[in-house]
């Protein structure tokens, strides 16, 4: 229930190096035919094979841990890339493949092949289902892991699909350029993200023999293991929120997802105008335009808050902006109250968020707020106040005035951007626990989750 939904504009561009330690790709949909632009897919892929092996490193024992990493420098670049051609999960597009037959036979596998990419839905929607995907909980591995996928290709699809009947089109072919310029890419992208960075580190007239990028990526996790920072987890937020609300005690729970971060990054860490092309979404979620008094009311509310979500994704516009963030504005992340910026979603799929709001008075704000009223009552909780759409941080004073008139124990606040600023004001003006409820409350109001 975030103020509207984000546009997909801003995933296209390009992260520069003016942070001096960022890249972020986000390329267009493929065409079948172009063997340049499945080589890119490949480099893409490839770029997460070895940052998908440090990964792994906190799930396994360590015994395990260096067999693995052999079994994967044994494995083929060329295999994994033939299995990446077909469609992930995540990745929301099908590759197609066209049998060399009539050009009218190949435009009509085109728009079958285009319909599976979902190339008719609306910007809109493909924006929600993207920021959904990068919100939603469960570890960036498995996320990742999810692009090998066998789904079949759409094209292929089609074909099966008319086989047999009169004058149908024989099996589509896998056509060999768009294969061998993945694989192709798909070994740059690994060698690029891992050997040739250990090359830059190896003195002149000297190798490293027997020695894999993945080995030293290995043994340098195991130096920086000591400093991982454990987030609070949905069990022991739901503890915490449940305890405010027995003492009546105060309580703001906010999240920072990449809205935020850009916010704050905005003529801080990044030119403005280089946030600007990464982040056209930002009006929709609640800031027209990144000013000084934005930013310093908005790092003053995480400053104050008493947890703080944090994403888990390294991706640049995530933890790549979070930590240069913080820095600038004086934040010591190290004293903050850490849990994780989809704790929200956590929440909810541990089946901790009826417990943690049943026999409290809840005060719903967002513009979904009256359908997620409706969804509430019909399971026994008791929304006592509903505040509609939140127009930006310039609506804050109106939407803290009509708060303060209503009687409710936990606020629900899913208003973009502005929730972060609005939970810490409620708790610390008002007394009453806040959480940043987020995208959940739409979920939960088309029916893609249920309560």
């Amino acid at each position: 229930m975030r103020v509207a939904k984000r546009s997909d504009l801003g995933r296209k561009k390009t992260l520069g190096s003016h942070a001096g330690s960022w890249h972020v790709s986000v390329g267009v949909q493929p065409k079948a035919s172009s063997n340049h632009v499945w080589r890119n897919k490949g480099v893409k892929q490839g770029s997460v094979e070895l940052a998908r092996i440090g990964r792994k490193l906190l799930a396994e024992p360590k015994g395990k841990a260096s067999g693995r990493t052999g079994a994967r420098r044994g494995g083929s670049a060329g295999a994994r890339a033939k299995t990446g051609v077909k469609t992930g999960e995540g990745r929301g597009s099908a590759s197609t493949r066209v049998s060399r037959g009539s050009k009218g036979a190949r435009a009509k596998m085109g728009k079958r092949a285009a319909a599976g990419r979902g190339h008719a839905a609306p910007r809109g929607a493909r924006a929600k289902q993207r920021t959904a995907a990068q919100r939603a909980p469960g570890p960036a591995p498995q996320q990742a892991t999810h692009r090998h996928g066998g789904v079949a290709p759409a094209g292929r699809e089609s074909a099966a699909a008319h086989a047999g009947s009169a004058g149908a089109l024989p099996p589509a072919q896998p056509a060999a350029a768009p294969e061998s310029g993945y694989a192709e890419g798909f070994r740059d992208g690994v060698f690029a993200g891992g050997e040739a960075l250990v090359a830059q580190h190896i003195p002149p007239d000297h190798i490293l023999p027997a020695v894999a990028a993945a080995d030293l990526i290995e043994a340098g996790f195991r130096q920086y293991a000591p400093t991982l920072t454990r987030l609070a987890s949905p069990h022991e937020m739901a503890v915490h929120i449940q305890g405010a609300l027995d003492a009546q005690r105060p309580l703001s729970v906010v999240r920072l997802g990449d809205g935020e971060l850009l916010t704050l990054a905005a003529d801080t860490v990044l030119p403005g105008e280089q946030v600007q092309e990464l982040a056209p979404f930002l009006p929709y979620a609640g800031v027209p335009r990144s000013t000084p008094d934005i930013r310093a009311t908005l790092a003053e509310a995480i400053r104050g808050a008493d947890w703080i979500g944090v994403p888990i994704s390294r991706a640049p516009t995530f933890q790549g902006l979070l930590f240069p963030v913080m820095r600038h504005f004086g934040i010591d992340w190290s004293r903050l109250n850490l849990t994780s910026s989809t704790i929200n979603y956590s929440l909810h799929h541990s089946g901790l968020l009826l417990p943690v709001v049943q026999g409290r008075r809840v005060l719903l704000i967002g513009s979904q707020a009256a359908e997620l009223g409706a969804l509430l009552n019909g399971r026994g909780v008791q929304v006592t106040g509903i505040i509609g759409t939140v127009d930006g941080v310039a609506d804050i004073p109106r939407v803290m005035q009509q708060t303060a008139e209503h009687s409710f124990d936990i606020a629900l606040v899913a208003a973009g951007i502005p929730a972060v600023i609005l939970c810490r004001r409620i708790a610390g003006e008002l007394g009453r626990v806040a959480i940043d409820f987020g995208h959940l409350a739409d979920k939960l109001v088309t029916g893609e989750l249920h309560l």
